[in-house]
């Protein structure tokens, strides 16, 4: 398995807004009601504060969100999404200086056919409708101070403008200009509106008519600036800052020659965000992607504020609470500053928007959970209180070499992506390799007979022949955990430890040992259920004597199973989902309602299926899979690498590509009554 999977983009609720906006709300067949795990932070692209309700914040997200806060950051909630895409990068951020619940998104697609667009909200980005661009990849967006109905958007095709709050549009650079186009960045005059400043990946540019004449403004600026953000000074508008790929630059004649401020090191010259403090405008302030910087002498020297690994995206500088630095980040969400900088602490309440692309969950106790996160500064984290508190799971693990993780009874292991196994040792808070190889195994081969009854003690002289304990060094795909003996499906053989994983034997199926994709195990360890090769091999009495079934030839190979029960199995096959209720002597596509898609991985608990699909969505069926439905809601677009099942707590525990870990209950009520699934479906796929 490999952990790594596409950058689908996900839908999220927080607690808040759960119930009456983007959660799927109970019903009274049972339906499902998603809980929010975090771990929290991720990643923020654009950060505003509203004019006239300063305590009143909004971020953008890469995948279309839009978060909100009403108290400066200490609490944010997902209010929702422009668009409905998925794929929506929330570049810029506008809100009206009228009423702090009207706000603009400008964004563009990951997908260049679809393009983007211009979105507006009346009610605090909660609903929103298109408010024009539609299918241009907008990259800035900004409002005219002295008339805000007038919006200035910057698109990767030029520059265009709107006179009546998003109705009309109309561009105002020329059609095909070799400059004016690739624009990052967009300002305009506080008095004039028909003053608009322009950043483009090659200079910035100026229109004092409203678009009829532009003019280059790069006097005194290193030729080929990439400008990402330009300010001007409210009560000095001929003042002006911009940030750019070659560092820091001010006028003081509305562009006619610009001087670069010294003092910020050519590796942090990647300026994103430069901001001012209105009250002391000799305090400027530089999100960088090494850091931030803060001048207290209207740039004429510069201090970094925050570690270097810092990468700001985004930045406010309140307007409500002196002193106060609310900073979007990279990978670390959002951090609060109450001193000008001097120091930080984290401001996630609410902003849970990890990618989660692996996962596992103790069995006994679900609130144990270990997610495994791309993009994030700690890549392991565990909660033992259901995602109340996080805490990184220690060194010793690099991210490159884990292929997949478990919970077994005894704690946390790793399987690697070139072989051999790993445990986390609580006491020294590390990882430690762990697993020694007892005896040999028998080289694979193709079963002959498609039952194999034959005993355990049934071989070959030569398989019986003992080899010295050595480190396991097989390939591990999946692990299953019973009371008494642990499994692990390996590209060698079906292993077996019965001493908490200390030492391990090839399982032969009759005389043969075959590699195997995954296992289950019942709890009692009686059940056994293996993927092998094309089929399916299963016992009924710990492993003594085995059974043989065959997938349909156009399954194109299982990669895993889960059991439902002894006669009713789910196989993940290469192209669809496979469901057996004869123990596997004869399969149907599971259909009528599940897309013919791949499947991400299946998990089952009080008698409902739950199928991550690979274009997004988890679908359930309450019958076995006969018909499936599909979560609906916000969340019904939503990618899951993961998901896996708590028999003990009828939940269901999805890990998003984007947004952390969702707690999914049934009502028991909506139960079919069927067994308790197997144990030891621990891992990620």
């Amino acid at each position: 398995m490999n952990l790594g999977s596409p950058f689908l983009r996900v839908a999220s609720v927080s607690a808040l807004a759960l119930s009456a906006l983007l959660a799927v709300p109970a019903r009274p067949d049972g339906g499902p009601v998603w809980r929010p795990m975090g771990p929290p932070g991720g990643d923020v692209i654009s950060l505003i504060q509203a004019p006239s309700s300063p305590a009143r914040l909004y971020l953008g997200t890469v995948d279309g969100h839009i978060f909100s806060s009403s108290d400066e950051g200490r609490r944010w909630e997902l209010v929702g999404r422009p668009g409905g895409r998925a794929d929506l990068v929330v570049q810029s951020l506008a809100v009206d200086p009228r009423d702090p619940r009207v706000l603009y998104a400008a964004g563009w697609t990951l997908d260049p056919a679809a393009g983007g667009g211009v979105f507006r909200s009346a009610d605090g980005g909660v609903s929103w409708q298109a408010a024009g661009l539609a299918g241009h990849a907008v990259r800035a967006i900004a409002l005219a101070p002295s008339a805000p109905d007038t919006i200035v958007a910057g698109a990767l095709d030029g520059v265009y403008r709107s006179r009546d709050a998003g109705r009309n549009w109309e561009r105002i650079s020329p059609e095909a200009h070799e400059d004016l186009h690739d624009l990052d960045s967009v300002a305009v005059d506080p008095r004039h509106p028909e003053v608009i400043y322009v950043g483009t990946s090659h200079l910035p540019w100026k229109t004092t008519d409203g678009g009829l004449h532009w003019a280059s403004i790069h006097e005194g600026m290193i030729d080929d600036s990439d400008v990402m953000s330009i300010v001007v000074d409210r009560a000095h508008p001929a003042r002006i800052f911009a940030s750019a790929c070659s560092g820091i630059y001010r006028t003081e004649n509305a562009g006619a020659l610009w001087r670069k401020i010294g003092g910020i090191p050519n590796t942090a010259r990647r300026t994103h965000v430069i901001r001012q403090d209105s009250r002391r405008p000799q305090i400027l302030f530089a999100g960088t992607t090494e850091g931030l910087w803060r001048s207290m002498d209207g740039g004429g020297s510069w201090h970094r504020v925050t570690p270097a690994d810092w990468s700001v995206n985004g930045l406010v500088v309140s307007e409500a609470t002196p002193g106060r630095l609310i900073v979007g980040t990279q990978k670390l969400g959002l951090l609060v500053s109450d001193d000008w900088g001097q120091t930080f602490r984290a401001a996630n309440d609410g902003f849970n928007h990890r990618r989660v692309v692996s996962l596992a969950l103790d069995a006994a106790r679900p609130s144990r959970v270990l997610a495994v996160l791309a993009d994030a500064p700690e890549p392991l984290l565990a909660t033992d209180d259901g995602g109340r508190t996080w805490k990184p799971l220690g060194p010793g693990l690099r991210m490159e070499s884990l292929r997949g993780i478990y919970a077994s009874p005894g704690g946390w292991w790793a399987a690697l992506e070139r072989g051999g196994l790993m445990r986390y040792d609580q006491t020294r808070g590390a990882w430690a390799p762990a697993g020694m190889l007892v005896g040999d195994i028998q080289p694979p081969s193709e079963p002959t007979q498609p039952l194999l009854l034959k005993r355990r003690n049934a071989v070959p002289a030569a398989a019986k022949a003992q080899a010295g304990p050595r480190p396991l060094r097989s390939v591990v795909d999946d692990m299953a955990f019973a009371e008494d003996a642990w499994y692990a499906a390996t590209q060698d053989a079906l292993l077996v430890s019965r001493d908490a994983g200390s030492t391990w034997r090839a399982m032969p199926f009759g005389q043969l040992s075959l590699p195997t994709r995954s296992v289950r195990v019942s709890p009692d360890g009686h059940r056994l259920w293996a993927v092998s090769l094309r089929g399916i091999v299963f016992s009924l009495d710990s492993g003594h004597t085995w059974a043989w079934r065959d997938l349909p030839v156009d399954a194109g190979g299982a990669l895993h199973l889960d059991a439902a029960d002894d006669s009713t199995f789910f196989a993940i096959g290469n192209r669809a989902l496979y469901v057996s209720t004869d123990s596997g002597r004869t399969w149907q596509k599971a259909g009528n309602g599940l897309p013919q898609v791949p499947i991400q991985q299946v998990a089952i608990v009080a008698g409902t299926v739950f199928a991550a699909v690979q274009s997004g969505g988890i679908y359930y069926s309450r019958d076995r899979g006969s018909r499936w439905d599909r979560l609906e809601g916000s969340l019904a677009e939503a990618f899951f690498p993961a998901v896996v099942a708590s028999p003990s707590s009828s939940t269901v525990f999805a890990a998003s590509s984007t947004d952390g870990l969702y707690a999914v209950e049934f009502s028991p009520a909506g139960s079919t009554g069927a067994d308790p699934p197997a144990q030891g479906n621990t891992h990620p796929h």
